[in-house]
């Protein structure tokens, strides 16, 4: 398989330099110590000798390890949102809602233990419910409006887009809840034909 909108952005957040190289080193830093051992044990003294960096530096650029916390989610889903704001108006609308779906079934199957570890660790901490909850449920809605105007160019004029939009994204979520109970590579193709199958279903309007 080629590159694509996710692999593209995540390129870009490799080529910094300077501050934000520094900023870069230390969410991955923090982030791998976050998902091993969890948030109460990790210290900003850890996440400054996992990034090399001073305990200063941390602080400088975090404020504190709630900050930290919460900047190493965001980093997480920045492929994610960098890809969803690509233009990919010239791309044909049919190619363009196979592609939409495989960002989401990528990301899942590329960050399954990253997202579930964040995530429970958001759900059992109540300060950063309300935070968490917001940023994911903004980013699905801007998924769900690339999905309804890439459907609005495909569908008959008397099928809502948007409808049809929400359905296919209940359907990917559900299979993100799934994955983590069976991550198989098996269960994880079986999940991705299972939307290819609903998304083929959708009726698509006359070009005659």
């Amino acid at each position: 398989m080629g590159d694509g909108p996710l692999e593209d952005a995540q390129r870009d957040d490799d080529r910094l330099e300077g501050k934000a190289a520094t900023q870069e080193r230390i969410l991955r830093a923090a982030t791998s110590l976050f998902l091993s051992r969890g948030y109460e044990e990790t210290t900003m003294v850890d996440v400054a000798l996992e990034a090399g960096v001073s305990r200063a530096t941390v602080f400088w650029h975090f404020g504190d390890k709630a900050g930290l916390f919460r900047e190493a989610f965001i980093r997480l889903l920045a492929p994610f949102r960098a890809a969803l704001e690509r233009n990919l108006e010239e791309v044909p609308a049919e190619k363009r809602l196979r592609e939409q779906i495989a960002l989401y079934s990528d990301f899942v199957v590329h960050h399954r233990k990253a997202i579930e570890g964040f995530l429970r660790w958001a759900i059992s901490t109540p300060d950063f419910r309300a935070a968490f909850v917001a940023s994911l449920m903004d980013l699905h809605q801007r998924y769900t409006g690339v999905l309804t105007q890439t459907l609005s160019e495909l569908v008959p004029a008397d099928h809502d887009p948007r409808e049809l939009a929400t359905g296919l994204l209940s359907l990917l979520d559900g299979n993100l809840l799934l994955s983590f109970f069976d991550s198989s590579a098996g269960a994880n193709e079986s999940r991705r034909a299972s939307v290819d199958a609903f998304a083929s279903l959708i009726p698509r309007r006359s070009t005659r």
